[in-house]
Parts: C-alpha cells; structure tokens; sequence
C-alpha cells in the first residue's frame, strides 16, 4: 500500500499521453439510460474506439486515461492495481503521494472533447457506521487532471477520497460495506458509476504506516 501513486496506475494508462484513438477499453457508463439504478451503472457493451469519421483536427492531447476519440461518452473506474470497481469489489486503502491515507480511484473515461486540462468528479462514499450525523463518509468535487503536462501540483492519474478526521485508525474499515457514487459532466451529459464495495485496511498494513515515497 505505500507504493508510489505515479507507478500504482501504470497497470491501467500504460498508454501514456497517446489518448489519441483510444488506450484501454471500458464498460460504457451513459447515465441517461440506466438513471436510478442500485446497481454499478458502468457494465454495459465494452467501449471502441471510433476515428473513421473524424473530419477535423485532434484535440490537444489527454492522459491519464481520458480517451477523447472514444465512440460515445463513457466512464468506468478502477482500483490500485487495475482491478475495475462495480458491485462487489475490495476497494484497497493505500497511501498518496503526500504520505496520508487514502482510497483511490483510477478513471478511464472519454468520448468527448472537454477542451481542458482537467475534468471535475462529483464523489459520494458512504460506509456502514462511519456516516457521523447523517454526513457522508466522504462527498466532495474532485478535480482530475487529464493534460498531458507534468506541472500538476497534484495526484496524477488518481482521484484521492481521503478519510474523515474521525477515522484515527483506518484498520477499524476493513471489511466495511461502503457505496460508491460518481458523476461527471460530458457536455450536456451526466455520466455516472454506482458500485457496493468492501473497504480492506488490514491492521498489519495499517501497522507498517503510510509514509510519503520519493
């Protein structure tokens, strides 16, 4: 788990800065015909890309995932280590790059053009018995840098759902059923991934610390 988060991801964007026609393949996450659904909504017909009928000139390039000459908007989300998150996954604690603890999500999505260096999630997670006051476990907008410079202050290929200041212990976690929802705008379209997971923080890991790596 303390693994540096800039190597973690290269399982799933070995693809690099080259999103022009694609990477890897993803479930197709159109919120538009699977709204309301209790289930992972990101299961759908695995995604293609699509440049036959690209007339005009390729966007900037997008990385980190972001795969802009996909056939239609899609969003699926991963684990650390590659492993895709729908209903009744292990979602793995692990630590960021700046040393604190943090459960990661790692984006393929695409399908449109943004025309930014970045895409904003809108992230809500919820786990049995740590919802203190009808609050969520965690529920904030992240912001995920899909550009291909490297100046980025931030996580790079990972959007970081970090724990309450009440979680003291994370090994307390393990094993805990939690819900996951995401949702990002492509264009005019809301795309979003529903998934029931199970946290692990095992207490030996816990125990060996989470320390910033070089």
């Amino acid at each position: 788990m303390r693994r540096n988060l800039r190597t973690t991801w290269l399982a799933i964007v070995a693809a690099g800065c080259n999103y022009h026609s694609g990477g890897m393949t993803a479930g197709a996450t159109d919120s538009a015909a699977d709204q309301g659904s209790e289930t992972s909504t990101d299961t759908s017909a695995e995604e293609t890309t699509d440049t036959s009928g690209t007339t005009g000139e390729m966007p900037v390039n997008y990385c980190h995932g972001f795969q802009v000459a996909a056939a239609k908007p899609f969003l699926a989300l991963y684990r650390e280590g590659g492993e895709k998150l729908v209903d009744g996954s292990t979602w793995p604690l692990e630590c960021d790059r700046d040393g604190a603890w943090m459960f990661g999500l790692y984006p393929s999505l695409g399908g449109w053009d943004p025309m930014a260096n970045e895409v904003m999630f809108t992230v809500e997670v919820d786990v049995d018995g740590f919802d203190a006051e009808g609050q969520h476990f965690f529920s904030d907008e992240v912001d995920y840098h899909i550009g291909c410079e490297q100046s980025f202050a931030g996580s790079l290929g990972v959007a970081p759902v970090s724990l309450p200041a009440g979680v003291t212990d994370p090994a307390q976690l393990d094993g805990k059923p939690a819900t996951l929802h995401v949702t990002v705008l492509a264009g005019d379209m809301e795309l979003r991934v529903d998934a029931s997971v199970t946290l692990s923080a095992p207490a030996e890991e816990v125990l060996r610390g989470c320390v910033d790596s070089p």
